[in-house]
C-alpha cells in the first residue's frame, strides 16, 4: 500500500491519491457550477414571465441537449432551433435538418408524456372518489 502522495500502479496507469482527490474536487466544482447555471436559468424564465409549460419543456429538452438557453421568452436549442410560446411542435423554427427534427421529436414526446400523466392522475382521482363513495 502506498503512503499518501506516493504513486502506485493501477493497471497501465500511474495514479496518486492527491491526483484522485484533485479530480474529485474538480468534478464536485463542475457539478456545483452546473446546478447553479440551471437555477439561474429557471430564475430567468420565472422573471421573464415564461409559462409553467414552457419551463417544463425547457427542462425536458435540457436533459437531452445541454446546449439550450432562454432568449427572452423563446427557447434556443443548439443556436439552430427557436421555440416560441406557446411552445408547441409547430412553434419550433429553424433550418430544416437533423437538429430541428430532433428537437421536434423531443417536444412531441414531452407533450405526449404530459398528457398521459394527466390521464393517469384523472383515473386515480376517479378511483379515489369511487372508493370514498363506497366506504360512506
Amino acid at each position: 500500500m502506498a503512503a499518501p502522495g506516493e504513486y502506485f500502479s493501477v493497471g497501465s496507469q500511474v495514479s496518486c491519491r492527491t491526483c484522485q482527490e484533485q479530480r474529485l474536487q474538480g468534478e464536485l466544482a463542475n457539478k456545483a457550477r452546473t446546478e447553479k447555471e440551471e437555477k439561474m436559468s429557471q430564475a430567468y424564465a420565472i422573471s421573464a414571465g415564461v409559462s409553467l409549460e414552457g419551463q417544463q419543456l425547457f427542462q425536458t429538452i435540457h436533459k437531452t441537449i445541454k446546449d439550450c438557453k432562454w432568449q427572452e421568452k423563446n427557447i434556443v436549442v443548439m443556436e439552430d432551433v427557436v421555440i416560441a410560446p406557446p411552445y408547441q411542435v409547430e412553434n419550433c423554427k429553424g433550418k430544416e435538418g437533423s437538429a430541428l427534427s430532433h428537437v421536434r421529436k423531443i417536444v412531441e414526446k414531452h407533450f405526449r408524456d404530459v398528457e398521459s400523466q394527466k390521464v393517469m392522475q384523472g383515473s386515480q382521482a376517479q378511483q379515489t372518489q369511487k372508493e370514498a363513495t363506497l366506504s360512506s
